[in-house]
């Protein structure tokens, strides 16, 4: 029986692992080891809707209580700077809309663009977040958004969370790993503490103390797929720039650039591959297009994932586990899923050793990790935008993976839906079939089937459009809406975010 479990790193990997298990499993004694010298990354980060459900449905935090503490931002998705024309990436599955009464999805009708394919995206070019509410000169929620947050921000408060839920913290630095029969039977920390427990969680970031040094699990890299390796980091105070409602993600010489919208400050961020570009170089390319940029750091990453997340009583999450550039908002809503399925896989085991539970679940957690890297190599296999020595590199040779056999099928029927459940397994898919439709379309890949739509059909779509941007233009801002959810009159349905596991 699992009784005590100690999770090694106090990040936001550790810390969310720690709020997951202690909200579903009050029994369990459960305690994070923080190092006093290893610090945070510490950059601006951006979500999917993902992190949204997790934290106020899955971890049961009420939003107000959220925004007070963290003050997050909000987006609707992605623009990219990318593909045949800048397009918005949402998190509302626009290309599932149909024509009636043929049934045609709606993505046929976009080989000329995505603008304004649903009012979310009208939304997002106009600059707003939210429709306005026709009851009132407030914003119509919804819960289609996801979070810009400060990292910094977010550990200070999930380690006053951590606190309120009866978890121990113990600051320590790690000195060595205790094994026996291939499992952890102890930390012993570089003041003495020797720590023991029934099961270990290692959140150590990078360095992977646990599942890769001291299991020496093997690593399988994503370097066919994934060339960048490094990015420079930075950013500024925001003084009179309008809070986008949006991350952007946009196509550089040997990479690309995010940039992340909070209240008071705007990060910047370029992600290269060290074999196209020098570190100077970039640092050069990335201040001529931000000049307001101040200090900015480096960090070299390598993209893959362990080929197992759990072993024996170890269970590995957020960087300790896996690494991918954050072009689709992938850490935290990395770190969520992970969280998730080891708090369900104990719970549905009986807080009991079951190799069943662990493998599926081991199995499921690999899967995940996959599915990005087959999405993002989409992104960089297709992106026409820039002819460098780099975009033509990955034009020519980055490998699809997973992606290959749903390229090949959209290149012959186009953007339909008819057999997703075959071609991805939506019911456990990240991203859906209608992610890696959009950017495809988006990129001007083309299909076989562009004698879908009727004439009458093509007309319908462009009042349709506009409709989109009228309903949109009516729409508030990122600073009208946040203003709103922060005035103490402002309440949320206890149900809003109701976790669906």
């Amino acid at each position: 029986m699992i009784k005590d479990v100690l999770i090694l790193g106090g990040g936001t990997a550790g810390f969310f692992m720690a709020a997951s298990l202690k909200t579903h499993h009050p029994c369990l004694r459960v305690r994070v080891v923080r190092s006093p010298t290893l610090g945070i990354i510490g950059v601006g980060e951006g979500s999917t809707t993902d992190l949204l459900r997790f934290i106020h449905g899955f971890l049961r935090v009420p939003p107000a209580e959220f925004y007070r503490a963290v003050k997050p931002s909000l987006k609707l998705g992605i623009k990219f700077l990318w593909g045949k024309e800048d397009y918005h990436y949402t998190f509302t599955g626009a290309l599932r809309q149909k024509f009636e009464p043929s049934g045609v999805p709606i993505g046929f009708a976009c080989d000329e663009t995505l603008a304004d394919v649903d009012v979310h995206t009208s939304l997002m070019a106009a600059g707003k977040v939210f429709p306005r509410s026709p009851e009132g000169p407030w914003p119509l929620v919804n819960p289609t958004v996801g979070y810009h947050i400060e990292n910094a921000e977010l550990v200070t408060w999930l380690e006053s969370h951590a606190a309120k839920l009866g978890i121990e913290v113990i600051d320590g630095d790690l000195a060595s790993v205790e094994q026996a029969g291939g499992e952890i039977q102890a930390l012993h920390l570089k003041d003495g503490q020797r720590l023991a427990a029934d099961f270990f969680v290692d959140a150590s970031g990078f360095r992977a103390e646990l599942i890769g040094k001291a299991l020496g699990t093997p690593f399988i890299s994503y370097a066919d797929s994934l060339f960048c390796d490094k990015a420079v980091v930075g950013g500024w105070a925001r003084t009179t720039e309008p809070i986008l409602p949006y991350t952007t993600a946009e196509t550089m010489e040997a990479g690309w650039a995010w940039q992340i919208e909070h209240p008071g400050r705007i990060n910047r961020g370029y992600v290269y591959c060290s074999q196209f570009i020098s570190d100077a170089d970039a640092e050069a390319e990335f201040r001529a297009k931000n000049p307001k940029v101040g200090p900015t750091r480096i960090v070299p990453f390598v993209p893959g994932r362990y080929a197992h997340q759990w072993v024996g009583n170890v269970f590995a999450v957020g960087n300790a586990a896996g690494f991918v550039e954050p072009l689709e908002a992938t850490s935290l809503l990395c770190i969520a899923h992970e969280c998730r399925f080891l708090t369900i896989a104990l719970a549905e085991g009986g807080l009991k050793k079951n190799d069943s539970m662990r493998e599926t679940t081991d199995h499921l957690c690999g899967r995940l990790w996959d599915e990005i890297r087959d999405f993002l190599a989409v992104h960089y296999r297709f992106n026409q935008r820039a002819d460098t020595p780099f975009w033509r590199h990955c034009r020519a040779h980055v490998a699809l993976h997973g992606a290959q056999r749903m390229v090949d099928f959209y290149r012959e029927n186009g953007p339909t839906f008819c057999l997703e459940v075959e071609l991805l397994a939506p019911a456990q898919s990240i991203f859906q079939l209608e992610g890696f439709w959009l950017h495809l379309v988006a990129m001007g890949v083309p299909h076989a089937r562009t004698d879908r739509l009727t004439p009458a059909e093509r007309q319908w779509w462009v009042s349709q459009r506009a409709s989109n941007r009228g309903s949109a233009a009516t729409g508030l801002t990122v600073e009208e809406s946040l203003k709103v959810l922060h005035d103490p009159r402002w309440s949320w349905r206890p149900d809003f975010y109701k976790d669906v596991h």
